[in-house]
């Protein structure tokens, strides 16, 4: 049978459509049967337009390719997607089989906060649906891959190592809490805490770099666990090799250091200002000579010497702190004597205010060296802060131990992606006028438009133009 018209208009014809050919061009319309009694058969019944037909292809009406179909959010979602490229390669290598839902999930996280029944509607309003097609987003899903990724604590080890490349620079490790009220999650235990909580909590390990400002490892522990054992198997399960333990004035006992001693475990331990181990003769002198010197740190000069030779205890003196707490202390003698404030225990006190001393078994490191490490604890808090308040993760609804591992591992994501934003802002010194979350709330203005087959850019608002230039992003 010989074809009426080119092969190339056949391609475009489907079921339910008829070609009409008027002078040279060809054109798709709609069509149906209808069955008709006069006729005493079928008639075909012409209905809507679809376009012309042409050697490319179809191409539809204009009021037709002009129609808006789509928009997504694209700006923040792309940059995740493009700064984050390691990321998906390693989920794919060690967690293949959910690594759509659990990237999809992580970005999602830091971009809306959301709770895990939102998702889906925000994956359905975000670039990340087009980028990673077919994430698996419903309850039923989300319930099967944090019970099945939880059990897979090697794989997250695997994957954890793999984007560390096991750091040798001098990593900080430290302790913090979330609560959980499940009572089917084992590791939750009554743990003392600094706010005086006693809700049910889980801790969480992280370890941090301080070179690279970003978290490498991190691990779940019980409640009630704190101890020096916890602290090495962790460090022998990331692998990575040169490791300080930065604790807080409560982690310090004898008992402690003995234990931190016994498993070869570099430290630093804030002492409090009444612990025997710290020698104040040299500030009650008031002899400047009689210290090893001094640094500037933050703008504040800081004084200091090493107290024990057979046992490193630095102190430290902020003349600056000094003075705001000598201050304080006589306002408390006129304002509070009935707490025990008087001139006689100013005398006794007034040589440690000011002061800060660190017991540590690091040779060969210069005071002020030692005095930096401590103070790069504010990067872990920070951390903490991230983790609790900006992705808002103190709390877990999690089930079961296994779903609280894998919620851990979606927001540890979350905080990788965090802390490359932060040091994008560090980069072009715009840490003082820009947050993390100024910047993705810009970035969440770009957004793309569909209009037949086709995605086009909206309109950039102006504030968000000037972001991108001073981050030097390629956002298009």
């Amino acid at each position: 049978m010989v074809k009426a018209y080119p092969e190339w208009v056949y391609k475009c014809k489907k079921k339910g459509t008829a070609i009409h050919k008027i002078g040279n061009n060809f054109y798709l319309y709609e069509v149906e049967s209808k069955w008709d009694r006069k006729l005493g058969r079928a008639r075909k019944i012409t209905k809507r337009y679809l376009g012309v037909i042409t050697p490319d292809g179809l191409r539809e009406p204009g009021y037709r390719r002009n129609k808006v179909s789509d928009v997504k959010e694209y700006g923040a979602s792309s940059l995740l997607l493009r700064d984050n490229e390691d990321i998906i390669l390693n989920l794919q290598k060690y967690l293949g089989d959910w690594w759509k839902e659990i990237f999809v999930l992580s970005v999602l996280r830091l971009i809306h906060r959301t709770a895990l029944k939102n998702v889906r509607l925000h994956y359905q309003d975000s670039w990340l649906s087009e980028e990673v097609r077919d994430a698996k987003l419903d309850e039923h899903s989300i319930h099967n891959l944090l019970e099945e990724v939880g059990r897979q604590r090697a794989d997250i080890v695997r994957f954890l190592k793999a984007i560390t490349r096991s750091k040798k620079e001098a990593v900080l490790i430290d302790l913090t809490h979330i609560f959980s009220l499940s009572e089917n999650i084992g590791l939750t235990a009554k743990g003392f805490n600094r706010e005086f909580d006693f809700t049910p909590q889980v801790n969480l390990l992280f370890m941090f770099s301080l070179q690279e400002k970003l978290p490498l490892f991190y691990r779940v522990l019980p409640g009630n666990v704190r101890d020096v054992s916890s602290l090495k198997s962790t460090i022998e399960e990331s692998g990575i090799e040169d490791v300080i333990i930065i604790g807080d004035k409560g982690f310090y006992s004898q008992d402690n250091v003995n234990l931190l001693k016994e498993k070869k475990l570099k430290y630093i331990l804030p002492l409090k200002r009444n612990n025997r181990l710290i020698d104040y003769s040299v500030l009650k002198e008031g002899d400047k000579k009689k210290f090893e010197g001094y640094f500037r740190f933050n703008e504040r000069f800081i004084w200091y010497y090493r107290s024990r030779k057979e046992v490193s205890v630095w102190v430290y003196l902020d003349e600056a702190l000094k003075a705001k707490e000598s201050q304080d202390y006589l306002s408390r003698i006129e304002t509070h004597p009935e707490f025990g404030y008087s001139i006689e225990k100013f005398y006794e006190n007034e040589p440690r205010f000011g002061t800060i001393a660190l017991i540590t078994n690091l040779k060969r490191i210069s005071g002020e060296k030692v005095y930096q490490y401590f103070k790069s604890r504010v990067e872990i808090e920070i951390l903490f802060d991230t983790l609790k308040n900006i992705l808002q993760a103190d709390r877990s609804y999690m089930r079961s131990d296994a779903s609280l591992e894998s919620w851990i591992f979606i927001n540890y994501l979350s905080i990788i992606y965090y802390y490359r934003i932060y040091q994008k802002l560090i980069t072009a010194k715009l840490l003082d006028k820009y947050s993390i979350s100024d910047v993705i709330l810009h970035l969440s203005k770009i957004r793309k438009v569909k209009i037949s087959n086709h995605w086009i850019d909206l309109e950039i608002p102006k504030p968000t133009r000037k972001l991108i230039e001073k981050l030097n992003l390629h956002i298009t």
